[in-house]
């Protein structure tokens, strides 16, 4: 036990060295080439998901959920999915605001995982967090 705990510990000094390391690297403030463009599309249809997360509007109408990387809301009775958002980056963990007039989520879109809102209302995002 005691070599498998000085093992672990030798693992993690490591990884926290080279993490260290890459923090001072440039290709944390180097975004240049953003954003990305498609080059093909891929259409399917699907009734189920795995490792998906999920809100309920404050009124309980609405569930808002992630798949794939992008951010759908469906009626709480059921119906079909509306997407929210869509395109390369990888949005997702959506949370509604306590009013439910906007949507909190993660997004990549701007290199790095940052914290966007959605208003419903204006139909446009805004970025609150600006981590490389």
């Amino acid at each position: 036990m005691l070599k498998h705990l000085a093992l672990s510990l030798l693992c993690f000094c490591f990884v926290v060295v080279n993490a260290q390391k890459a923090k001072d690297s440039s290709v944390y403030t180097t975004f240049k080439d953003l954003p990305l463009k498609a080059e093909r599309t891929i259409r399917f249809d699907t009734k189920e998901g795995t490792f998906m997360s999920l809100d309920i509007s404050p009124d309980g109408k609405t569930i808002a959920f992630d798949m794939m990387g992008d951010i759908y809301t469906v009626p709480m009775d059921g119906g079909k999915a509306k997407q929210i958002t869509k395109g390369l980056a990888f949005d997702a963990h959506p949370r509604f605001s306590p009013d439910g007039k906007k949507l909190l989520f993660t997004s990549d879109r701007s290199g790095a995982d940052n914290i966007w809102i959605l208003d419903f209302e204006k139909q446009d995002t805004l970025q609150l967090t600006k981590t490389n």
